[in-house]
């Protein structure tokens, strides 16, 4: 059997710099895949990171098409998200895997979804919480269990999102602010452990942003309500998003009749994975066996639960400004 092919097709964020370093250990360790082609926008950051990974770079979509990869990891920016997506669907027989986000709206989601409508089933997409240790066995510990309800912690330092270079992240309209970046990240644990959750019409809750911050979303939001089950059953659940400065910690609190159920994973913190080295060797594994990872059918309850959360939260006028410094 020949090697795996891969390609990267964008480089909007840090996430495609970690993949590959997470890759590149794996094929020190013995796993056998080639790297076969980087493109971006941006020629400099396309230097820097064909330079660090010893990639082959190339001058466009279709030049990476012609690598004939079998796995894309794609991480375009909004604007080239669906024209990334529609193409090497169209003239590559690879699957993709788009690091979020990849819908930050209705109308970008609706993009997207016309986008890969020729082959869905080839698309993945996830955070990449879906794949830490700590989610995963606090899923098994629930799986079938009564549930009364579900608190979920999602805590990332959005500063990096302030920087010119980044700061489409923080706006609504484009990346999705902290609501659609860092909220992302608690719904994808909701899915994980409640696999087909969808977020019913009943939502409430509040943001906060502080008179004299320079975020242009939220700096902290929380969001209440009910989950309904692909079997009907029904759960209540509390997301708390943050934005404050610190570590990043996630954590998922599940309340039984019997039991408190906990999972918590902060970052950095080397024991406890996030999910990077994770996500890592599932691409390897799904696509040597013909599969996508976190494929659309089921993820897209993920993205539209926190589009249509985030845009609930932000129909709620008075709770968007915080009168007083915090």
């Amino acid at each position: 059997m020949n090697p795996l092919r891969i390609a990267f097709a964008g480089l909007a964020h840090s996430h495609p710099f970690t993949d590959a370093a997470n890759l590149s250990a794996l094929r020190e360790r013995g796993e056998s895949f080639t790297f076969v082609g980087a493109y971006d926008s941006d020629p400099p950051k396309l230097a820097e990171f064909a330079r660090r990974f010893e990639i082959p770079s190339v001058s466009s979509l279709g030049d990476l098409a012609a690598q004939v990869p079998d796995l894309v990891i794609a991480t375009p920016p909004p604007q080239e998200i669906a024209h990334t997506a529609e193409l090497l669907l169209r003239d590559t027989e690879a699957r993709l895997f788009f690091n979020k986000v990849i819908a930050a709206n209705d109308e970008q989601l609706a993009q997207w979804t016309q986008a890969i409508s020729g082959a869905p089933d080839r698309v993945g997409t996830s955070s990449v919480l879906r794949f830490a240790p700590a989610i995963e066995e606090i899923a098994e510990c629930v799986r079938g269990a009564e549930v009364q309800a579900v608190s979920v912690l999602a805590q990332h330092d959005i500063n990096m999102f302030l920087a010119p270079d980044r700061a489409w992240q923080d706006d609504p309209a484009q990346g999705g602010g902290t609501l659609v970046t860092v909220g992302t990240h608690a719904w994808e644990m909701i899915d994980a452990v409640f696999p087909g959750a969808v977020a019913d019409d009943d939502i409430s809750g509040w943001t906060h942003c502080s008179p004299h911050s320079h975020t242009s979303s939220e700096e902290v939001a929380a969001v209440t309500g009910t989950l309904v089950l692909p079997d009907e059953s029904r759960i209540r659940y509390s997301v708390f998003i943050g934005g404050s400065p610190g570590p990043e910690i996630f954590s998922v609190d599940v309340f039984t009749p019997t039991e408190l159920f906990r999972a918590e994973i902060k970052h950095p913190d080397p024991p406890r994975s996030v999910g990077y080295a994770e996500l890592a060797r599932t691409l390897l594994a799904r696509t040597s066996e013909g599969l996508t990872t976190a494929p659309w059918n089921s993820a897209q309850n993920v993205v539209r639960n926190t589009v249509r959360t985030a845009q609930a939260l932000r129909g709620i006028p008075h709770t968007r400004k915080s009168l007083r410094h915090v």
